[in-house]
């Protein structure tokens, strides 16, 4: 199910509505009518093996940090034992789901392995984020930061909260635990609420949807067939495209959990405004990067290592970043190109930023950013090689443009980049735990959701990127 399709805007979008406010009065009953909202809306699409994995999670993980708990009070070994048993069982199933077909394909290619007949799984919705959201549960728990013997029906709302649940960003049962507890109707948040998620459709359907075809039609064509201008708007419509499709979900969820009394911490600050990886990073999935830093990269040591230690803890985060996004080299190459030239940064490139014009530091982050995300939307490695070839004039030199779009393309294509890249305060989300709204905005962006839904009604539905991941 997506957030900005007809179903969801005009039957499980009101119905959430509808139940959250009659069931505001006792905080149980409130939690269970979400519980039930969320389930109904993952098994929506009827795929009822993925709705059976994320019951089981749920349930098992509920379990593990119970017991995680009654460990605390025996020996400092059996809780290290048990939290290795627990986090490594959803790990296994992530692997199991995601990559085992992958890695059995590449062991069979390279001849270590004959004659294994593993067919490949549809990978089940969402099962990412719901595994990140219960590893840091069970590491929460046993670093003493949550009590694992919470309410279960507290737990299970967090779990199966429909707004995270799919593509996040991640939450962390740390960061909604009071609004669990005794969320109350708050006006002015939930009209907060509403304007991001109209926000987020907006985005979603008049920006990242009207330029996916340019992105599309540049990396489907054949490599040698295309000429460096459509390269570069291939590439650059691609680059739009994953921001305001990524971040236009996060809007809605925002937004769709702010309603139902949450605040959650903003998963984008205009990453493309970025001078440097190193901030681009600090505004980009912010959920996934301070993840990885505050369950893999502080445990590794941190910064807190000699020199040659962090290079390595950075390489070994932005390899399983990369790997995180799918059982592909693209993905991986992504994330180690990423752990780059953050390392190249620290070792001299950040000192050359802070002396040379703001602008040039503005391009330089948008320039590796673009060549990171051609990696990235490549179907393989070669392909990407090869775009990038004819990006640079390698080859394909003088190629006549292939690639027509639509004049609405084009408009779309326009109006992505000067907001992805010029500021305009009247128009920004703001900040969630702030929950402020411009009148200007609310009111454009409402008449904008009109057209958005007049769009979706007329044309073909568009999946959100990150339902892939």
């Amino acid at each position: 199910m997506v957030f900005a399709s007809l179903p969801f805007i005009f039957f499980i979008f009101p119905l959430f509505l509808v139940i959250d406010f009659l069931s505001q009065k006792k905080n149980l009953i409130r939690n269970c009518s979400l519980i039930c909202i969320s389930l109904f809306f993952y098994s929506f699409d009827g795929d009822n093996s993925s709705f059976t994995l994320l019951i089981c999670y749920g349930l098992l993980n509920y379990l593990f940090g119970y017991l995680l708990e009654v460990s605390k009070s025996k020996s400092e070994v059996c809780k290290r034992v048990l939290l290795i048993i627990f986090v490594s069982i959803n790990i296994l199933a992530l692997v199991f789901y995601k990559y085992a077909y992958w890695l059995i394909s590449l062991l069979q290619d390279c001849g270590a392995i004959e004659n294994i007949n593993f067919k490949h799984r549809a990978l089940p919705l969402g099962i990412s984020f719901f595994t990140f959201h219960a590893v840091s549960y069970l590491i929460d728990i046993s670093r003493g930061e949550l009590n694992g013997k919470s309410k279960f029906i507290n737990f299970l709302t967090y779990f199966f909260m429909f707004p995270h649940l799919i593509a996040g960003p991640i939450v962390r049962f740390k960061q909604v635990t009071d609004d669990l507890g005794n969320r109350t109707y708050n006006s002015h948040l939930f009209n907060y609420g509403l304007y991001r998620f109209i926000l987020g459709v907006n985005k979603k359907i008049l920006i990242a949807n009207s330029v996916a075809p340019m992105a599309d039609l540049a990396f489907a064509y054949n490599i040698t067939d295309i000429s460096m201008l459509d390269a570069w708007v291939g590439a650059i419509a691609y680059m739009l495209q994953i921001y305001f499709d990524f971040s236009a979900y996060s809007d809605m969820a925002i937004g769709l959990a702010a309603m139902a009394g949450f605040r959650f911490s903003e998963n984008f600050m205009s990453p493309y405004k970025s001078r440097s990886i190193k901030e681009f990073w600090r505004r980009w999935h912010i959920s996934l990067s301070s993840w990885l830093r505050d369950y893999v990269y502080i445990p590794l040591g941190g910064s807190r290592v000699r020199t040659s230690r962090i290079y390595f803890n950075l390489i070994t985060v932005f390899f399983l970043c990369g790997l995180w996004h799918g059982a592909n080299f693209t993905f991986v190459v992504w994330g180690l190109y990423n752990g780059l030239f953050l390392i190249l940064e620290r070792l001299f490139l950040g000192k050359v930023l802070e002396r040379i014009p703001f602008i040039l530091t503005h391009l330089y982050a948008v320039f590796v950013v673009l060549i990171g995300w051609v990696i990235f939307r490549a179907d393989n490695l070669t392909q990407a090689v090869d775009y990038l070839s004819v990006m640079f004039g390698i080859s394909n030199f003088g190629n006549a443009s292939i690639c027509s779009y639509k004049v609405l393309n084009y408009i779309a294509f326009v109006v992505g980049i000067v907001i992805s890249f010029i500021t305009i305060h009247k128009f920004d989300s703001s900040n969630s735990k702030e929950a402020t709204i411009s009148t200007l905005a609310y009111s454009v962006n409402s008449l904008l959701f009109i057209l958005s839904i007049l769009v979706m009604y007329f044309g073909a539905q568009n999946p959100f990127i990150y339902f892939n991941f």
